[in-house]
């Protein structure tokens, strides 16, 4: 089961499998170290994502990337779509801009805490968790203008009503074939020469 998940993992589109590869990332990055240092005390400390002073925010971060993942694993497993095929691009761009923000809000408020405290200090944790949110976030929009695209171009292009067409009545689309010249008619016959009989005197 794991090779076929694989195997169709890979017959993704480039963008599909970059968005997941991203927020996969951001995900992971959120069980890393996000600060770390000496706290009060001299204490060496280190917190992850859903810990320290930001950990409602990393842990709505965790859920947020999960899901996008989910919406993505769960079809290919057999399993029933989270959320409708039309709408699945606009979701995840809501909700790779959602974790995007609370990100940015924890590096935000994690910043301040090492201006604060001296030998606190920011860690590669949430970096990754950054980097992978906004890989996440660019290629979901890049997902959303190409379905927009693609919309756009089937409202002013059908063709399934061209075949239709073509196929019930085919001289629409066809070359109009240049009519025969009418053919002029045929000379009439040349009358018959009088029969003159030849009386003997």
């Amino acid at each position: 089961m794991a090779n076929s998940l694989i195997r169709k993992i890979s017959a993704m589109e480039l963008e599909e499998q970059i968005l997941n590869a991203g927020a996969l990332m951001a995900l992971i990055g959120v069980f890393f170290p996000w600060v770390g240092g000496e706290w009060l005390g001299g204490e060496s400390v280190t917190y992850a994502g859903f810990s320290f002073y930001t950990g409602f925010m990393g842990i709505a971060v965790l859920l947020l990337e999960l899901f996008i993942l989910l919406i993505t694993i769960i079809p290919l497993t057999g399993g029933p779509a989270l959320v409708r095929k039309g709408s699945k691009d606009t979701v995840r761009l809501l909700v790779s801009a959602q974790a995007a923000i609370l990100i940015l809000a924890s590096l935000s408020v994690l910043t301040k805490t090492t201006l604060e405290f001296a030998r606190m200090e920011l860690r590669f944790g949430i970096y990754i968790s950054l980097v992978g949110s906004l890989v996440a976030l660019l290629y979901s929009f890049l997902r959303f203008q190409e379905k927009r695209r693609r919309e756009v171009h089937n409202l002013f292009h059908h063709p399934e009503e061209e075949t239709f067409s073509q196929n019930h009545n085919p001289s629409i689309h066809s070359v109009p074939q240049e009519r025969a010249a009418p053919q002029a008619p045929p000379p009439p016959e040349a009358p018959a020469a009088d029969e003159h009989r030849f009386h003997s005197p």
